[in-house]
């Protein structure tokens, strides 16, 4: 596995722990709150659950990197465009869109590295 996919999965890894064992930060962040055990639950699905999985697969197939980086990308398009229709984006969101873009292009790079011939 090269740098970029690992990079890639060790920051998925760190969201899925850091949501699963506290899931009342993720909503937290953005000025939310997680009052109910159904709402912790979903947070640990999403951003818990899925980012393992993410991490787990670029752990066992790197060239997976290619559709989780897209996928991270989408991401990162889906909060720009949101900045279209709200106005320009808090400096947090920025930061989201930066943090998901600078993931996306490691992965997408790191699987055309694990899928070139060496």
């Amino acid at each position: 596995m090269n740098r970029l996919i690992a990079s890639g999965a060790a920051a998925y890894a760190g969201l899925g722990v850091a949501s699963f064992l506290k899931p009342d930060v993720v909503p937290a962040v953005i000025g939310y709150s997680a009052p109910n055990a159904d709402t912790r639950t979903e947070i640990r699905a999403v951003y818990g659950g899925l980012p393992l999985a993410f991490a787990a697969s670029l752990v066992a197939v790197p060239a997976s990197g290619t559709a989780i980086g897209v996928a991270t990308a989408g991401m990162a398009a889906g909060r720009a465009a949101s900045a279209a229709f709200e106005g320009r984006p808090s400096l947090k969101m920025a930061g989201f869109i930066a943090l998901e873009t600078a993931v996306a292009t490691a992965l997408v790079l790191g699987a055309r590295r694990a899928s070139s011939p060496a």
